[in-house]
């Protein structure tokens, strides 16, 4: 018994939060990474239960199973910008709103649109730091030519993607007002820039800035908002794996590196590092000393209601815990905290 358990009362609990913090702003759910490990199409019939409509995705084969899961009144968006013509031909035949994050791909959705004889919806990508994908600030001339030469393109959307709102507040307000700016010469231009966004999940409950007209959510439908807790959001996504052995070794024998320091009861869970336990998701610009103290911090298990000791480092594919002092049997279940971003080889269950 070994399986990524996900909780949908705490899913629609941190959609709440959510909620709470948009002020009324439109929620898009980014479901990248399979809904950041918690399940794509499950995680987004429990969102679309309360009320989601929007959703946003980073691959095509993501959309297509939104749509064929019965997803096909929602809106659905392409986060990712891209020129490859497959790629595009699939979105523009599901629906999806394209992103334009550079010219050239603004041509060649242009193109495959006017091929079809349609009008394709899209989302123009502003790099204000990020810097991945889009336009950067002063390419308003390239942005202005979308909007005159390209009649197969209807902008729905202008967006831009915070680089850091978990860490500086000073340099995510500072890509807020680059946002803004851009949106303000668009304006001046005379064109209309639909939906505007940049707020993310961090910011989102970091800060009091202004939402804009919507914002794009992930990681705090798990409640595993980077640079920390976030009030109101509750962790989601646990292993529970059942004890495999149980024995009683002496002072002086040694686990994982470690001799012991007493005899000891230990028992042995088949979870490791492999699966994702006692893995920290790598968040941009971490320094080596952050990764180093997040390797060493010692995680810790639980067993019914009473915490356990991890013995020794993490396996790859075990853990042992010391249970000298606790009640239990082989085959009881062990609960491990994880991110469900981090897990791989484990069957996914909901409860």
């Amino acid at each position: 018994m070994k399986n990524l358990v996900i909780d949908k009362k705490a899913v629609k609990s941190n959609l709440a939060a959510v909620k709470a913090r948009a002020r009324g702003a439109q929620i898009w759910a980014d479901l990248t990474g399979d809904a950041f490990g918690m399940g794509l199409v499950t995680t987004a019939k429990l969102l679309r239960e309360e009320g989601i409509r929007s959703f946003a995705v980073s691959d095509p084969k993501d959309a297509e199973a939104l749509r064929s899961a019965g997803f096909t009144d929602e809106t659905l968006m392409m986060l990712r910008s891209t020129a490859d013509e497959k790629e595009l031909e699939t979105l523009i035949d599901l629906g999806v709103i394209c992103t334009v994050g550079s010219y050239e791909a603004a041509v060649v959705i242009n193109a495959l649109a006017e091929s079809r004889k349609t009008v394709c919806e899209v989302q123009i990508k502003i790099d204000t730091g990020l810097g991945r994908y889009g336009f950067i600030a002063s390419e308003t001339d390239k942005i202005a030519s979308i909007y005159r030469y390209m009649p197969n393109l209807a902008v729905v959307g202008v967006f831009s993607t915070y680089s850091q709102s978990w860490k500086s507040k000073k340099l995510t307000l500072q890509q807020l007002e680059t946002f803004k700016e851009v949106l303000s010469t668009l304006h001046g231009m005379g064109f209309e820039t639909g939906i505007a966004s940049i707020c993310d999940s961090a910011a989102l409950f970091a800060y009091d800035f202004e939402l804009m007209d919507a914002v794009r959510v992930g990681t705090a439908f798990s409640g595993r908002v980077a640079g920390g807790a976030a009030p109101g959001l509750t962790k989601v996504g646990y292993i529970e794996a059942g004890i495999e052995e149980i024995g009683w070794f002496p002072r002086g024998h040694r686990v994982g590196g470690v001799a012991l320091k007493k005899p000891a009861k230990l028992a042995v869970v088949s979870v490791g590092y492999y699966h994702g336990f006692n893995i920290a998701r790598r968040e941009l610009g971490q320094s080596f000393m952050d990764l180093l103290r997040s390797w060493r911090r010692r995680p810790s298990v639980k067993i019914g209601s009473v915490r356990a000791r991890i013995v020794g480092e993490v396996g790859m594919m075990h853990t042992i815990i010391d249970v000298t002092d606790i009640q239990c049997k082989v085959g009881e279940p062990v609960i491990m905290d994880v991110d469900p971003v981090n897990v791989k080889g484990l069957s996914r269950i909901y409860r």
